[in-house]
């Protein structure tokens, strides 16, 4: 094994890198983690100055050139790569997220809302608003950091590839003031196929299992995917899913066509 490997628990760096498992870590040492050799690959050539370091044992590829290394003994690589991946994983740089305005001006097209606490249904939903062309997401005080490593895996790199702010709690959302449409994804609401969606909205999604407090209901219009087969709800992420496809498919149609 080369003398540069690092074989110990105590070192300073793996034990930075092991603390970004946990969103303190991350806030602290603004860095996350990133494995899997497709997303290796996509966020190397996508982000090549964002990466800090290209972590590796001694038998994975070497960083390319202009690159910081670290190479782990393959314990300690092990125990950082908590999601078994295949290949070298990165850590990168964190970005700087900014706070949502609700007096601010508004993008064209959907801001989501999302108090999801599972990171998987966090990289999902933010997956999915890459995908279908969200204008932001807006992560509510109650959700899970975008940046743990199951939430960066689960978004296939596509954390980097929408805009992300902070928002409040989901109980303190100013939708009282009423400036832009906000619909609430609802099990009771209105069939999603009926909506017209303005030019500018909100849509926001109650959290997994709790679904919405009864006051956000309130103050938006509810609506819900009607299900079949017994079934009272979907998973979280897929909910969103849906209804960013409803509403992207009715804005690809011209208008006077039909379905």
């Amino acid at each position: 094994m080369s003398a540069d490997t690092t074989t110990s628990r105590s070192n300073s760096a793996f034990k930075k890198l092991l603390s970004l498992h946990t969103s303190q870590g991350i806030k602290q040492n603004r860095m996350f983690l990133a494995c899997g050799e497709k997303l290796v690959r996509e966020l190397y050539a996508e982000s090549r100055d964002n990466i800090a370091s290209w972590i590796r044992t001694p038998q994975l590829p070497d960083a390319p050139t202009g690159v910081a290394s670290i190479t782990l003994s393959n314990g300690l690589f092990n125990e950082l790569n908590s999601l078994g991946a295949a290949g070298p994983m990165l850590a990168l740089r964190l970005p700087d997220l900014p706070v949502f305005s609700p007096d601010a001006p508004w993008p064209s097209g959907c801001t989501l809302f999302i108090p999801f606490g599972d990171p998987e249904n966090i990289g999902a939903v933010i997956r999915s608003a890459a995908g279908l062309g969200a204008s932001r997401v807006v992560l509510l005080q109650e959700a899970a950091s975008p940046f743990l490593p199951r939430a960066v895996r689960s978004s296939a790199g596509a954390i980097l590839r929408v805009k992300i702010e902070h928002g409040p709690a989901l109980s303190g959302l100013p939708f009282s003031i009423g400036k832009t449409p906000v619909f609430a994804l609802d099990m009771r609401g209105r069939n999603i196929s009926e909506i017209i969606w303005p030019p500018v909205f909100g849509l926001i999604a109650g959290m997994e299992g709790k679904g919405l407090p009864e006051e956000i209901r309130r103050k938006c219009e509810s609506v819900s995917i009607p299900l079949q087969n017994g079934l009272e709800s979907l998973n979280a992420a897929a909910a969103v899913s849906i209804a960013l496809w409803t509403w992207k498919s009715k804005s690809r149609r011209k208008p006077g066509k039909g379905p």
